[in-house]
């Protein structure tokens, strides 16, 4: 193994808390100032016998979009060995699937908010006792019982046969309270889409199931994310019309990516319009 500078191990450290990261995600952490830079750094890990991070590249028609870097097999095992990571300390693939290029900026977006949480709750001094993807699986399709075949981490299975999966469920804890946040994104212009999507988090809300599989006490709350002003408005103000909708007010917080580029924390709506901070007060 040649020698790592500290930014290279930083980098390969980040990519274990976030799966997968573009040069721009890693610039906006502070590793480098410019991407040129880290460009050159990370070459250095994968032009390499066993290189510790590989990458997915987009060439879509109208210009090259950001690689996606991520970890292999031989990083994961450079964390285990040299800084007694734990196999449940690190994100990374489950081998090499080609990812589909309608899901890049969904996926972008979901991670993105993950780096802001996360550098929200290290400022804090909070702790972040878990984040899952709706891309994170487990289990083996080989195994003869069906129960431990590959399913998604995320999925929320309600008390019918109905299942969904939230794009991140996470919990974390701050001044010693801990929160359960369900996350999604939502790109595009399609509000009828992203109001059934949320009426089903109210029926997962009024059975309690997300709380159970968590063991969690009280309610979780629902992060919403979306590209477009216009949807956000447009879903805020259909909710508004819905029986007993009153009820879940506080439990439902938008934004759009602009507005959560721009200050992570404060200025979430919840369904009635009321600005509360991350944390709902």
């Amino acid at each position: 193994m040649f020698h790592l500078t500290e930014s290279q191990i930083t980098a390969i450290q980040y990519l274990a808390n976030f799966k997968y990261l573009t040069s721009s995600q890693f610039v906006k952490m502070g590793l480098f100032k410019k991407r040129d830079y880290l460009t050159r750094s990370l070459k250095k890990l994968l032009d390499v016998n066993n290189p510790l991070i590989a990458k997915y590249d987009f060439n879509p028609v109208n210009g090259k979009l950001e690689s996606f870097y991520y970890l292999t097999k031989y990083g994961k095992m450079f964390l285990q060995n040299e800084f007694e990571y734990s196999l449940d300390q690190i994100k990374a693939p489950r081998g090499y699937k080609t990812m589909q290029l309608k899901d890049y900026f969904h996926r972008r977006f979901t991670i993105s908010f993950h780096i802001y949480l996360r550098q929200w709750l290290d400022n804090k001094n909070g702790e972040m006792l878990f984040l899952d993807y709706y891309f994170d699986k487990s289990g083996n399709n080989r195994s003869t019982i069906k129960n431990e075949h590959v399913t998604a981490l995320n999925r929320i299975k309600l008390k019918d046969t109905n299942s969904f999966i939230p794009d991140i469920n996470t919990m974390f804890s701050i001044d010693n309270k801990e929160y359960l946040y369900l996350f999604e994104q939502h790109n595009g212009k399609d509000s009828k889409r992203l109001f059934e999507q949320l009426y089903i988090h109210i029926i997962a809300i009024s059975q309690g199931v997300v709380s159970d599989k968590y063991n969690f006490k009280k309610s979780h709350k629902v992060i919403v994310v979306c590209e477009f002003e216009s949807v956000k408005k447009s879903v805020m103000n259909r909710l508004q019309k819905e029986a007993g909708i009153e009820s879940y007010n506080n439990l439902f917080l938008f934004k759009t990516n602009e507005e959560l580029d721009e200050d992570f924390y404060n200025n979430w709506s919840c369904i009635d319009g009321t600005k509360v901070n991350f944390i709902g007060k």
